[in-house]
């Protein structure tokens, strides 16, 4: 509109008009962004808060995982010592007779990789990105999704590692004869010298050695998943104190 032709009265009229027209549309302007904001300043520490939650509820399940972890090295270092105690009993070095059952225990022993993953699958089903540090985000998902699985599928799955299916029928043949029970069937020692043909005892000597290897193998894994975790638990702690 061209407002050089207009009374001055109209002119006035139409400029208050339209300056009312202009205060209510910034008013609402004005409250509607504030309250987009508001929304988004409450999804955020919504978010926040959960994101917190989640990551100390990863954070504990990582202490489980690490203890089980160090009670599974252990056994699997146990189950060396075993190996050793059955190579001198190959080797017709003398044996400590109290031990034969429980060192044929440990001798043999498998294990399952047990993964406390209620935080993450908490996080995966509120969304990955909940987690606003991409590397630390990658951090959680290779602990999870990879050391863990490759840890179950060895322990579990892998051929090698069923030391109980792989050779407590052959090693129990070979030593059959010299297993000594009591009244109750108890294992409590052998008829030493073992009496193994040369053929008997490099067989018995090579399983020996395929357990100790595989054992010396999960050994080495745990301890790098172990390291990987602890330094995730550091990394989440040190998330944590920033907020």
């Amino acid at each position: 509109m061209n407002l050089t032709y207009l009374h001055p009265m109209e002119k006035k009229n139409w400029v208050q008009r339209w300056g009312h027209y202009a205060f209510d549309f910034l008013t609402v302007f004005t409250g509607i962004t504030i309250a987009f904001l508001l929304n988004t300043w409450s999804e955020g520490r919504k978010d926040n808060h959960t994101e917190t939650k989640i990551l100390t509820e990863i954070k504990n399940g990582l202490k489980l995982d690490t203890a089980d972890i160090q009670e599974n090295i252990r056994g699997h270092k146990l189950g060396i010592e075993a190996c050793n105690y059955f190579r001198d009993l190959a080797n017709d070095k003398p044996v400590i007779d109290s031990l034969a059952n429980q060192q044929f225990f440990l001798l043999l022993r498998d294990f399952i990789s047990i993964q406390n993953k209620s935080g993450y699958e908490s996080l995966k089903s509120r969304g990955l990105d909940l987690v606003q540090d991409d590397s630390l985000r990658l951090l959680i998902i290779a602990i999870h999704d990879f050391h863990f699985q490759i840890l179950e599928k060895l322990e579990e799955d892998y051929a090698e590692n069923q030391f109980y299916q792989n050779y407590f029928e052959p090693i129990s043949k070979l030593l059959a004869d010299c297993f000594i029970y009591n009244e109750e069937g108890q294992l409590i020692g052998f008829s030493q010298p073992v009496k193994f043909t040369a053929t008997e005892r490099k067989l018995f000597l090579t399983y020996l050695y395929k357990i100790e290897f595989n054992r010396r193998f999960m050994i080495r894994y745990y301890q790098q998943v172990d390291s990987a975790a602890m330094d995730l638990m550091k990394r989440i702690d040190t998330e944590l104190s920033d907020r």
